[in-house]
C-alpha cells in the first residue's frame, strides 16, 4: 500500500516532537534516580508500552539499578526486589542491537515470573550506548493479548537510547565523581580530627591527670579532676570510632541502601548480636542519591551508637513506605535510657544535620531495660 502523500515528513514531524519533550524533560534534573525515573516514563508513553523499565549496567556489564514504571504500588510490593539482570534482561548488556519479540516467553533466555506477576508478552529492548559499551538498557513490555511492538515502536525507543545515552552518561559520571569526592572528604575529616581534636583533648587530659595527682591541691578537687579525665578518655575513644567510621572503606560506587547498610552492619555490628534486616524494594525507586546518602550516614549513627552504648542482643533495620512518606527505623533491645538526660554528642548532631539537610523528621525513642528505636521519616516526593 502507498502511503499517503506528506507521512513521511509527518512521522519525522513526530519524532522531532518526541524528541523535543524528551530533551525538555531531561534538561529539568541531574538527579540520577530521577533521569532514571523520567526515563523510564518516558519509553513508555512513546511506544505506548503497559510496562516500561531502565537498567545500567556496571563496567563488568552486571546490571546494577533497574527503575521499572507501570506496575502500582501494591502489585511492586507483592513482587519484592526488581530483577538482578539474568535472563532476557542481562542479554541486552551484551548486544548493540535491539530485540523486539512478538513473545518474549519464547525466548530460550525466559526464566519465568514470581506468583501475581503480570501476563507479559510483547517485548522491546533496546540498549543505551556510549564510550562504545552497554551502559543501560530500555525495555518496553505489553500484555498480552496485546499486538506486538512495531518497527515504528522501535525506532521511539532508539532515537530515545540515543537522547538517553548522553543524559545517562552524564549523570553517572556526576555520581561517580561526587562519590569519590565524598570518600576524599571523610578521609579528610578524619585525619584533621585524628591531627588536632584527639591531640587537643589528649593534652587536656594529662593537665587533668596531672592536677588529680597534686598533693597540694584539696582532695575534693583532686576528685574533680580525676573524673574529668575519665569524660577526656570516654570523649578520645568516641571519636576514635567516630574516626574509623569515618575511614571504612565502603563500596567506592553509586550509593544504594540495600547493599551499603549491609555493609554497614557487616561492619559495625560484632558477632552475638543478632540482625534483622528488612528493605521494601519500592521505596528504593525514588530516593534520589543524596537522599541514599544521607540514610545511610544516619544509620550508620544509629548502629554504631546502639553497638556502643545499647548493650543489645538484636538490632533491626528497616526501610518501609506509606502513602505519604518513606522511613527509615534502627531499632535495638538494649539497656535503653533517659532520653532527656543524654547530651548531644557527636553521632547526634551528625543525624540531626542530615535529616535537616533531607528535609525529614528524625525521631528518638528509648525506654531503659527496653531499647531504643530511631526513625527518620522523608516525605515522599511524588510527581502528579
Amino acid at each position: 500500500m502507498t502511503p499517503p502523500a506528506g507521512s513521511g515528513r509527518l512521522d519525522v514531524g513526530q519524532r522531532l516532537a518526541e524528541m523535543a519533550v524528551t530533551s525538555e524533560l531531561l534538561a529539568a534534573t541531574d538527579d540520577l534516580a530521577e533521569v532514571l525515573r523520567r526515563l523510564a516514563s518516558r519509553a513508555r508513553e512513546v511506544t505506548r508500552a503497559d510496562y516500561a523499565a531502565i537498567s545500567t549496567f556496571d563496567e563488568e556489564g552486571k546490571l546494577n539499578r533497574f527503575v521499572y514504571v507501570g506496575f502500582d504500588e501494591q502489585l511492586a510490593r507483592r513482587l519484592g526486589s526488581p530483577p538482578s539482570g539474568r535472563g532476557l534482561l542481562g542479554e541486552l548488556a551484551r548486544h548493540e542491537q535491539p530485540i523486539r519479540l512478538e513473545d518474549l516467553q519464547s525466548h530460550p533466555s525466559y526464566t519465568g515470573w514470581p506468583d501475581g506477576h503480570p501476563d507479559m508478552g510483547p517485548f522491546l529492548g533496546v540498549p543505551i550506548r556510549a564510550s562504545g559499551r552497554a551502559i543501560g538498557s530500555l525495555y518496553m513490555t505489553r500484555e498480552r493479548p496485546r499486538a506486538p511492538f512495531s518497527e515504528a515502536d522501535e525506532l521511539a525507543a532508539l532515537v530515545l537510547a540515543l537522547q538517553a545515552a548522553v543524559s545517562l552518561a552524564n549523570a553517572l559520571a556526576r555520581e561517580r565523581y561526587g562519590r569519590i569526592a565524598l570518600l576524599e572528604e571523610r578521609v579528610r575529616i578524619a585525619q584533621d580530627l585524628h591531627d588536632w581534636t584527639i591531640q587537643s583533648l589528649y593534652a587536656l587530659g594529662l593537665e587533668a591527670d596531672a592536677l588529680a595527682n597534686d598533693p597540694e591541691l584539696p582532695q575534693n578537687l583532686r576528685e574533680t579532676f580525676a573524673s574529668r579525665v575519665g569524660h577526656i578518655n570516654d570523649l578520645i575513644r568516641g571519636v576514635r570510632q567516630y574516626i574509623t567510621s569515618l575511614e571504612a572503606q565502603a563500596p567506592a560506587t553509586h550509593p544504594e541502601l540495600s547493599r551499603d547498610l549491609a555493609f554497614v552492619l557487616r561492619d559495625l555490628v560484632p558477632a552475638g548480636i543478632d540482625i534483622v534486616f528488612n528493605i521494601s524494594a519500592p521505596a528504593l525507586q525514588e530516593l534520589s542519591s543524596r537522599e541514599t546518602e544521607d540514610l545511610i550516614s544516619i544509620a550508620r549513627e544509629a548502629i554504631s551508637n546502639a553497638v556502643r552504648h545499647g548493650q543489645p542482643t538484636k538490632i533491626a533495620v528497616d526501610l518501609r513506605q506509606s502513602e505519604s512518606d518513606t522511613a527509615l527505623t534502627v531499632q535495638d533491645n538494649g539497656v535503653g535510657f533517659e532520653v532527656h538526660t543524654v547530651g548531644r554528642g557527636l553521632g547526634t548532631v551528625t543525624m540531626q544535620t542530615r535529616a535537616q539537610r533531607l528535609g525529614a523528621e528524625i525521631s528518638v525513642q528509648s525506654i531503659p531495660g527496653m531499647g531504643t528505636t530511631v526513625r527518620t521519616t522523608l516525605p515522599r516526593n511524588i510527581e502528579g
